[in-house]
């Protein structure tokens, strides 16, 4: 009720100054009317400004249906292959979100399932039951503990306890998954261990499965962190263990399942895949129709090529108790830990008893029962059951507990002949490879979809991470934009040094080694309790620290690999050439930029290098801090008269404007992966670059001070700010009253507000870290109330401050020939320190005609639709948003791009609102034991952007996925992967521009270099050293065809003697995702070759 007399008040308050609205409106068409005149590439854009009606296609027969030119067509193949349909499935997760009630009726034994019956005949001599029995232990790179206190108390006794136990009995499996753990586990091994432990593997008694170096979460992680956890994983393993087949993958753990890491585990080579945390009522909906079983395929899939075998665990958990069958409290009885340990006792009030001779028939047919009830829920005569829980086997006195009891269980079983039942120990793949000696892959159902959002139980759903730790989430996304940048400076660096044996000159190995610690804290952090943030405060802490030393590792390879690169001759190791522009003090603090001084009579200038890390040119903003205001720039001595200078506040809520401290904003022009020298010079002379206005809203709140800056109240009635393509009006209270979209010709209905959520009080039921759940609708916090509102219009952009006790936001237009000036950029500071729960969310109302529908992307790799459920609760309701969302009508479209992970939702049509931060007082009971009360100021960054929509084809709006356009791909890309900025040391410039590949790197438009990394030396089982191999890591986007837009680009085919000579390579291969494969063997002429909506890796050798 609330939010709708807020929207009367704005129509209300719209109707008094529609006048004045109509005045600027007139203002702003002929402003957008001369703008269009003086468009500086009025043929490009030219067609930007023809907004054809709509045209629907229905058929995949672009000449008969599409209204896109047929020489566009030519050209661009992706628009031929976005109106073919993707090959169909048995079924889908929308059908099962449509079809299901959920309406949580007890199910008996199984609380959340069904009553299973069997008939002991369906088993006979030729027909047995067979039962896998997987021991295993989940261990938590941080959780309760740090990392390295798990290893210590807990990971390395498992590991040493169980390569024991496996070496005495042949017939006892293991399995293991963390490779992060592995890794500690063999740098303090001895060497008997670690061969024992290859004897093991090679015997297939251990099994490694998944391989990565963790086991990562599945909702906020992006696809390059994703995958490069999953290289640094099989990069040990190939490095230290051998060349060792991972056929499955465990994921007991994620809280939710993500198609994306489908994709890469099949891409990788890996043939099946186990799951668990899946919504309580698919699991009982998939159980029902008995399929638990199924060949997961990727929504945009055209030929089945994706499919991954999928096993989902039915019950409740992946303890014992959860596991042997439906009854909890049958299943408990037989976890033979828990009768040496209280601490342990089964909540179900009967505990293990030992295995005798007495009591072994009576415990057998039990224990039967129950394994017979659970394959009820399979197609085929295999069961598989787990045999572990967290951080299990870490006392030898469990093992022998364990092992001993189970061992005369199966040989109490598989004696019973009437029985029909042949039961074993085995690992992952032994249990998939009997499923498939039973049936085929073609006699299981066939699934597009992701699992999101996971509940465990009643309203339970775990949509509260998706936010938690708002900033070690952007902290993410900053150490994984450092460190690829990294990655690919080095590897150029790297490849320069082997060319000119410069190996002393150029610290390659130091320099990769601290590399190599930098991707494993990267993937450490992509566990499902890390980038979650979903630990404890102190081991928060520990990752928080973890994250900072990868930015301060790239900070140095960078700075020397550049320095090498630029410098070359004059390079020495020892001698410091550059520094970053921005440095980060502490693990929990925003970063800072380093000041340029000017001081007269000794340093008049100042050369900045300024490199872009990314695949299109970047005509975009740099932000330089200096002590002076008086100066001007130029490049490769020409003149840039593209400058701004703006105030440089005391702090981000201050109205104090500092002396002697000014920001320098510079429009850069640089090339595809290309490093340029700007130089800043001090000067006296009347040509310095313009300085900013500042303007407010009364005369109390201007400032006094000597600055240059001149400062005035507004006298108008409302605020306009605008650029070439978007014009906003806002009221003096803070609402935006209007939005004009200059490309359309249009007014766009546009609002945005902070609303803010608590929970409930009830002991057991609350918000948590995991879980959101609110105590009702949203509120919305008052716009009439800033402490400050403030606007500095200036050559280059245009923003303005709304300044609350609760928030600051910020609204920028730039005005540039850059791509940001398409958008809204929009930032949100944020800091929680209040001692009630609070969870804040920025909602963005439109007028676009949605209905229940909204897209959201899937770890930045591809997009999901998703739809608003009255079934469900709000919680229900909200997914997680990796890097963007959007709505959409038949008109245009809205879409958000994100800096950061969080949750988003949308409740109403043409309403959507994303998660900012929460701060909660109390464990949400999922094992955390405590609350979220550890905020730090965080900044969320968006950009906002509207695009008309010409051509709607119609199986777009039934399609489970969606495809942004080119832009909104290349936006996004330049949000992620910012320009980085040396500060040089040297006063001399030698290298004006340094193009880091053989030639101006202009991959296709689609395309994307996702990672150039440097890999490990095998030769070298004593230390980490650089190889003379190169993983080139490339992405084809899918986009949404725009021809107005997409026509702006470079299209031609990519070779490899575009990025290296033939003299420096000695080999390339296609390889699976994470080079553990060979796919085919290429040369230097090769064309780069990447599927639409599709990641492939290249490994190139280097003489």
């Amino acid at each position: 009720m609330r939010q709708k007399s807020k929207q009367q008040k704005i129509n209300e308050h719209l109707d008094d100054i529609q006048d004045s609205i109509r005045d600027i409106n007139k203002a702003f068409k002929e402003v957008s009317r001369k703008q269009k005149q003086q468009l500086i590439l009025p043929q490009k854009l030219e067609a930007i400004h023809q907004i054809p009606k709509i045209k629907l296609i229905t058929q995949p027969n672009l000449n008969q249906n599409s209204t896109i030119s047929s020489k566009f067509e030519q050209i661009n193949t992706q628009c031929t292959w976005r109106t073919s349909s993707p090959t169909n499935t048995s079924f889908e997760i929308r059908q099962l979100y449509d079809s299901l009630p959920f309406d949580n009726q007890n199910g008996g034994v199984w609380g959340q399932g069904f009553d299973i019956q069997y008939n002991t005949s369906q088993w006979t001599p030729d027909n047995k039951l067979k039962i896998i029995l997987m021991p295993h232990s989940h261990c938590d790179p941080g959780w309760l503990n740090t990392f390295e206190q798990y290893f210590m108390y807990g990971t390395r006794h498992i590991m040493n306890n169980m390569i024991q136990t496996l070496e005495k009995n042949k017939n006892y499996k293991f399995i293991w998954a963390e490779m992060s753990f592995l890794s500690l586990w063999w740098d303090q091994a001895t060497i008997q261990q670690q061969q024992l432990l290859k004897k093991l593997i090679s015997n297939k008694q251990f099994e490694i499965v998944t391989g990565g170096w963790v086991m990562n979460d599945e909702a906020n992680t992006h696809y390059f962190s994703m995958l490069d956890q999953l290289i640094e994983g099989h990069q040990f393993i190939e490095h230290k263990i051998g060349n060792i087949s991972i056929k499955s993958s465990w994921a007991n753990d994620p809280f939710g399942y993500s198609p994306t890491m489908a994709y890469l585990l099949q891409g990788s080579g890996i043939q099946h895949l186990a799951i668990q945390r899946v919504h309580y009522h698919i699991k009982k909906a998939l159980a029902k129709e008995k399929q638990l079983e199924f060949l997961w395929q990727q929504t945009w899939d055209r030929s089945t090529s994706t499919r991954l075998f999928t096993h989902v665990l039915p019950f409740y958990a992946y303890d014992i108790p959860h596991t042997c069958g439906p009854d909890p409290k049958i299943c408990c009885q037989f976890d033979f830990k828990r009768s040496a340990d209280s601490s342990t006792a089964c909540s179900w009030g009967i505990n293990p008893v030992a295995i005798n001779d007495n009591n072994i028939q009576e415990r057998a047919e039990l224990l039967l029962d129950q394994y017979r009830k659970k394959a009820q829920l399979y197609r085929t005569n295999t069961l598989f059951v787990q045999l572990g829980d967290d951080f299990r086997y870490r006392m030898m006195y469990e093992v022998r507990a364990q092992f001993g009891n189970y061992d005369k269980l199966l040989t109490y079983m598989n004696r019973r002949t009437d029985w029909n039942v042949d039961i074993q120990y085995g690992t992952l793949s032994d249990y998939f490879e009997k499923v498939l000696q039973e049936k085929s892959l073609q006699d299981f159902p066939s699934y597009v979809g992701d699992f999101f959002t996971y509940a465990d139980h009643d309203d339970n759903y775990w949509s509260g991470y998706f936010t938690s730790r708002a900033f070690f989430k952007r902290m993410d996304r900053i150490a994984e934009s450092y460190l690829r940048a990294t990655e690919i400076l080095f590897s150029i660096a790297h490849v320069k040094s082997l060319q000119e044996k410069t190996f002393n000159s150029f610290p390659t190995n130091d320099l990769f080694m601290s590399l190599i610690q930098a991707r494993r804290n990267l993937g450490i952090f992509q566990h499902h309790d890390g980038i979650t943030g979903t630990a404890r405060a102190h081991v928060v802490n520990d990752y928080g620290r973890k994250l900072l030393a990868i930015i301060k590792i790239s900070e140095i390879v960078m700075q020397h690999s550049a320095a090498y690169l630029l410098f070359q001759n004059n390079y020495y190791f020892n001698t410091q050439y550059l520094v970053l522009s921005q440095d980060f003090p502490t693990y929990e603090s925003l970063p800072i930029r380093r000041m340029l001084t000017f001081m007269k009579g000794q340093q008049s200038n100042h050369i900045i290098y300024i490199y872009n890390p990314t695949d299109r040119k970047r005509i975009e903003l740099v932000k330089i801090f200096i002590n002076i205001y008086q100066v001007y720039v130029t490049s490769n001595k020409k003149y840039i008269d593209k400058c701004q200078i703006d105030p440089k506040w005391s702090s981000r809520r201050s109205n104090t404007i500092e002396d002697n401290q000014f920001e320098l904003l510079i429009q850069v022009d640089i090339e595809p992966y290309t490093i340029r020298e700007y130089t800043i010079h001090m000067t006296t002379a009347q040509e310095i670059c313009p300085i900013t206005k500042i303007e407010y809203i009364t005369e109390d709140e201007v400032p006094d001070s000597t600055t240059p800056f001149v400062k005035r109240v507004i006298k108008t009635k409302l605020i306009e700010i605008n650029n070439r393509f978007l014009g906003i009006i806002f009221s003096k209270t803070g609402d935006i009253l209007s939005l004009q979209h200059k490309i359309s010709d249009e007014n766009i209905r546009f609002h945005s507000n902070i609303i803010q959520y608590g929970t409930s009080k009830q002991s057991d039921h609350h918000s948590g870290a995991y879980l959101f759940i609110p105590n009702g609708n949203a509120q919305d916090i008052p716009t009439n109330n800033y402490n400050l509102i403030r606007v500095q219009r200036g050559r280059l952009i245009n923003r303005i401050d709304f300044i609350h006790d609760m928030y600051i936001m910020q609204y920028r237009l730039t005005d540039t020939k850059g791509l940001n000036d398409y958008t809204l950029e929009l930032s949100v500071t944020t800091h929680l320190n209040m001692k009630k729960d609070t969870e804040l969310a920025l909602r963005f109302s439109t007028g676009i005609k949605n209905g229940a529908d909204f897209f959201t992307d899937l770890n930045g790799f591809q997009m999901i639709r998703r739809k608003t459920y009255d079934k469900l609760p709000l919680q229900g309701n909200v997914y997680p948003m990796p890097t963007m969302a959007y709505i959409e009508d038949d008109r245009m479209r809205f879409t958000i791009l994100a800096s950061q992970p969080s949750g988003v939702t949308c409740l109403k049509p043409g309403i959507i609102d994303v998660f900012l931060d929460r701060r909660l007082t109390r464990d949400d009971g999922r094992g955390l034991g405590e609350g979220v009360m550890d905020n730090r100021e965080t900044i969320s960054t968006f950009k906002i952007l509207f695009e008309p929509r010409r051509t709607v084809l119609m199986a777009d709006r039934t399609s489970l996925t969606g495809y942004p356009t080119l832009l909104a791909h290349h936006l996004s890309i330049e949000l992620l992967y910012p320009t980085h900025i040396f500060h040089s040391l040297i006063p001399e410039s030698t290298l004006h521009t340094l193009n880091l590949f053989l030639k101006p790197l202009f991959l296709p438009s689609d395309y994307h270099l996702v990672n150039l990394r440097t890999l490990n030396d095998n030769n070298n089982d004593k230390k980490y050293s650089s190889s003379k191999n190169l993983a080139l890591i490339l992405r084809r986007f899918a986009y949404d065809c725009d021809e107005s837009y997409d026509s702006l680009f470079y299209s031609e085919q990519v070779r490899f003697e575009h990025l290296f000579s033939s003299d420096q390579i000695e080999s390339i291969e296609q390889t699976s995702l994470s080079l553990r494969h060979i796919k085919e063997k290429l040369n230097i002429t090769s064309q780069l070759v990447v599927p639409f909506a599709e990641l492939v890796t290249y490994k190139i050798r280097f003489m």
